[in-house]
């Protein structure tokens, strides 16, 4: 009988622990769904979208995911934070170009992955600066290069 309670304790308690850590990230999936209803949008009304991505709101706000925009050039036109910020600068911490990759593969119609390595200053989203690996969910509709990103870590 004592291991019945063990075991469902220990399970309770790492149900509990991998929903809390859940809550943090958004997953492949949820970044997937992000994406593909924010290319509805771009096609629907560019600009609309634009601002919308921008302001984070529309339901443009889960977990820690949210759809961005970047003109054929790699300037950011749609983004919480950087509206205006040159993708073609954004160098990872292992110094790969991911603008520029991001540029490279994005495709009309078509999905494609960028993954890249970025560090957070302690107090962003941590106590501590940590290095995490994101992969971006990209895209091209009409002039906009579009992505959603995910941690993987």
């Amino acid at each position: 009988m004592n291991y019945i309670k063990v075991f469902f304790i220990s399970w309770l308690l790492i149900s509990l622990i991998s929903k809390s850590l859940s809550k943090d990230f958004g997953t492949e999936k949820e970044a997937t769904n992000m994406l593909e209803r924010a290319v509805n949008l771009v096609n629907y009304n560019k600009i609309y979208a634009l601002n919308i991505f921008t302001e984070r709101t529309g339901g443009f706000n889960f977990k820690d995911l949210y759809p961005f925009c970047a003109d054929d050039s790699g300037i950011l036109t749609g983004h919480p934070f950087n509206v205006g910020f040159d993708l073609l600068t954004f160098i990872d911490t292992d110094g790969k170009n991911v603008g520029k990759e991001f540029l490279q593969v994005a495709q009309v119609g078509k999905i494609n992955k960028v993954t890249f390595k970025i560090t957070y200053p302690k107090d962003t989203i941590k106590k501590e600066d940590k290095e995490y690996e994101k992969t971006a969910l990209v895209t091209k509709v009409g002039d906009q290069i579009c992505a959603v990103g995910f941690h993987n870590n």
